[in-house]
């Protein structure tokens, strides 16, 4: 079943509900109106359907493969590439000074959740390329920023995120890669990394590895580390490629999903490496490339939940089967169907919404509201791809668990979604912890400020909304409370506490968009849409906040020991 980018209802989000108009009216953005960026979404959409979308399901089949040391993509997959690069479209947020094309945080979400909603295993590639090029500008000198970033901005050159080690998982301080300074300038990097997404491939002849390691002589934990540019490929002043550096990938792992996109092991032997950024701050400066990447992949389930709604529902509109009354009907009029395609109607609308709020408030400079917004869209967007995917295998009956209709594989290719690039429990520390233990819950507190604005109004949603604010309020106390006496107590509620959130500000999405769309065509539909999420999805706030402030004792009652034993 073919790909269908949803580009009517991102068009309306940003139209009517983010405020596409405010984002263009900034002098950064002077160059692009609201039909160029219309034509950019559109276009974008049909890049998925059309250059995307065909390479999905032969790469789930096939996948990539090591061979003579070299990683070969699956086929089509390298011709996909270079069509997707010569639409300019690796560039399309990046400086133009760079050889980007300057269009807003918005158009690129855009992008990228249809590209991921038509296959995430290639959506990988140009997303690390851009993720690259962010840690470029933002750390290297101006000569590497010069060679590099127009590369990486065209899709000549790609990029990887080269941070994790096997005996370290998520705790990135206990890295062993060493870095002995040369003679020249440069460093000698030795060490294995693992988890590596296009850590080496055939769509490029240079790849930008973003690398994170300890130069010789630093202290022990985080603040040891450094980054690094290591090439692929020795590069000349000029950008003339010669011999291949002292990085290579060792094998690729053999996952449950996105077999398209080569997860390799790497090995450093004395690779040649450029620091970038001072010593010692290299998490810091990791740090550029960790948020653009937190939003990526809160779009990439947001692509997939899309995807796994629009099969879904097709399905339930063309199957035929025998209703309560003994009559055949498309299962779309049965009860249970209904209630499904609903809920994932109303989950995918919010998500998508609050993804797109968060990119204009990228556009807008509001770096604070976005720090505080970046791990619930992260958790929440994978969280909601992985529980879409599953109602349309549902949907679908037997006919989704087998591989006919593409949907096993969404399901498959979501559930990386909560747990790379900062599994959805360390979202949830990070955002009670940093984001609101901090400051004291004063971003947060500006954030309901917001909020308040929007509940004026009779409905269920604006009564349902108000309720789940109040309560995210003494919640947010009490664990705050809890965070000042022992963070374990103060942390035992994040997971719950980051839902209940982001469950009440996709609450408040659905009420902006009732709002915006009252002369809209759609206008009944999404109006319904919000009385359902009122009455079933915000139903669940009150079970998160007795979850969130759950005794902390529960969960230190037995020992580690006996909770360890089966």
């Amino acid at each position: 079943m073919s790909y269908r980018p949803p580009t009517d209802d991102i068009l309306f989000l940003l139209r009517e509900v983010i405020g596409a108009d405010a984002v263009l009216a900034r002098p950064e953005f002077a160059h692009v109106d609201a039909e160029t960026l219309e034509a950019a979404v559109r276009q974008a959409g049909r890049v998925a359907s059309e250059i995307v979308a065909p390479v999905n399901a032969a790469a789930d089949r096939i996948g990539a493969r090591l061979e003579n040391g070299v990683v070969r993509l699956p086929p089509g997959f390298v011709e996909a590439y270079e069509a997707f690069c010569a639409g300019g479209w690796p560039g399309l947020a990046l400086p133009e000074e760079h050889g980007g094309q300057a269009m807003p945080e918005i158009a690129q979400a855009a992008l990228s959740e249809m590209s991921n909603g038509a296959s995430l295993a290639f959506s990988m590639l140009p997303v690390c390329g851009r993720a690259a090029a962010r840690v470029l500008l933002a750390h290297a000198e101006p000569g590497i920023r010069s060679l590099w970033v127009p590369r990486l901005a065209s899709g000549e050159w790609s990029g990887t995120i080269v941070m994790t080690e096997p005996h370290a998982g998520s705790d990135i301080g206990q890295a062993r890669t060493r870095a002995v300074p040369v003679p020249d300038g440069s460093y000698a990097l030795t060490g294995t990394k693992i988890f590596i997404s296009f850590g080496d491939h055939d769509a490029t002849p240079q790849n930008a590895h973003i690398v994170l390691a300890r130069i010789a002589g630093a202290p022990e934990g985080v603040r040891g580390l450094s980054l690094f540019l290591v090439p692929r490929v020795i590069v000349a002043a000029d950008g003339t490629l010669g011999p291949r550096n002292a990085i290579a990938a060792s094998r690729i792992e053999d996952k449950m999903g996105i077999h398209g996109s080569p997860t390799c092991e790497m090995r450093l032997d004395g690779a040649t490496g450029y620091l970038l950024g001072e010593p010692g701050r290299g998490i810091q400066c990791m740090f550029t490339m960790i948020n653009t990447m937190r939003l990526e992949v809160a779009l990439e389930g947001v692509g997939i939940a899309g995807a796994a709604l629009d099969k879904a529902a097709r399905y339930a509109s063309e199957r035929v089967q025998g209703g309560s009354g003994g009559a055949a009907t498309a299962i779309v009029e049965h009860a249970d169907i209904r209630r499904s395609l609903l809920r994932m109607k109303a989950l995918t609308g919010g998500i998508r919404a609050l993804c797109y709020e968060t990119a204009a408030l990228l556009d807008h400079g509001r770096h604070d509201e976005v720090g505080f917004l970046l791990p619930v869209c992260k958790a929440m967007g994978s969280e909601i791809a992985v529980e879409v995917a599953s109602l349309a295998i549902q949907v679908h009956g037997g006919h989704g668990y087998i591989a006919e209709h593409g949907v096993e594989q969404l399901m498959r290719d979501a559930r990386i979604t909560p747990i790379y690039e900062g599994t959805n429990g360390i979202q949830a520390i990070d955002l009670l912890l940093r984001k609101i233990g901090r400051d004291e819950a004063k971003t947060l507190a500006l954030l309901w400020a917001r909020v308040e604005t929007d509940l004026d109004g009779d409905g269920e949603l604006a009564e349902a909304v108000a309720a789940g604010l109040a309560e995210w309020r003494r919640v947010s106390e009490v664990l705050l409370d809890r965070l000042r006496r022992d963070a374990n107590r103060g942390l035992s509620g994040a997971t719950p506490y980051l839902r209940l959130a982001g469950t009440v500000l996709m609450g408040w999405m659905w009420l902006r968009m009732t709002q915006a769309a009252k002369d809209d065509p759609y206008g009944d539909e999404i109006r319904a849409l919000a009385r359902f999420y009122a009455a079933d999805i915000m139903a669940e706030v009150d079970a998160l906040a007795r979850r969130a402030t759950m005794p902390a004792e529960f969960l230190y009652d037995l020992d580690a020991e006996t909770v360890a034993r089966v």
